[in-house]
């Protein structure tokens, strides 16, 4: 045990990461060797092998085969205003083309059925059918959102918008999509949350195990009936959310 009884693996840890953060260390530089790190703080190498998971799950550096490791890029944060649902069409490709990059997605849709957690937040039995919509959302062609969306299909069966990303409103945003239909959305509800990454969403998104992301539930309502709550995901150290509040 090193300094205060802590671990010589976080010592070591601590230290390179106060260099990374700090500049010592720029985006994109090549760390030292394992033997080079285990002369410079006088230990074996299983610490100074810990200390290095420690920082790839961090999200500081990067392994690349045959190469070594290398200080991680970071890139300057998105501004990303959660203010834009009045807008018509996808409120994903307003903030996009607000930002001046081009937006894109994939997507898939499927009827499946209300869990005990989604019947609650949609206001709904639990087993009534809902469409399920999964997104990758991308910005000039790297991923940069992921979203879970679930519709009562009581709200939308048997009318052209059904499913979010086929007929004439495909594409077009849940306000869109339901006005067409004879719903007026009145408010948007939308609460996040900081976690780390799951590992099923981190290659979809590019980023590391360990990093941190955003996670964001949103609700769509019409007065007090929900008629579409979703599941978004996105990298925290990639976009700063601002929300705006019209006061008018």
């Amino acid at each position: 045990m090193g300094e205060l009884g802590r671990p010589a693996y976080l010592r070591v840890a601590d230290a390179l990461r106060a260099e990374i953060l700090s500049g010592g260390r720029e985006p994109g530089a090549r760390m030292p060797s394992i033997a080079d790190l285990c002369r410079e703080h006088g230990l074996s190498e299983q610490p100074v092998r810990q200390a290095l998971r420690i920082l790839a799950a961090e999200g500081l550096t990067e392994g690349r085969p045959g190469s070594g490791t290398y200080v991680r890029p970071r890139p300057v944060p998105a501004r990303i205003a959660r203010g834009r649902y009045r807008a018509a069409g996808s409120p994903f490709a307003a903030e996009s083309r607000a930002r001046g990059v081009e937006p894109s997605w994939s997507h898939s849709s499927q009827k499946t059925y209300a869990t005990t957690a989604l019947a609650v937040r949609l206001g709904i039995a639990e087993g009534a059918p809902v469409i399920q919509s999964q997104y990758v959302f991308l910005v000039d062609g790297e991923p940069a959102q992921l979203s879970t969306s679930w519709e009562p299909l009581a709200v939308t069966e048997g009318s052209i918008v059904v499913l979010p990303e086929l007929g004439p409103l495909a594409g077009c945003g849940v306000v869109e999509r339901m006005a067409r239909i004879g719903i007026a959305v009145t408010r948007v509800t939308e609460d996040v949350t900081a976690r780390p990454v799951l590992e099923v969403e981190a290659s979809p998104l590019g980023i590391p195990l360990g990093s941190t992301v955003f996670a964001i539930e949103r609700t769509h309502w019409a007065g007090e009936l929900a008629v579409e709550t979703a599941d978004i995901v996105l990298g925290a150290d990639r976009f700063r959310l601002c929300y705006e509040t019209d006061l008018g």
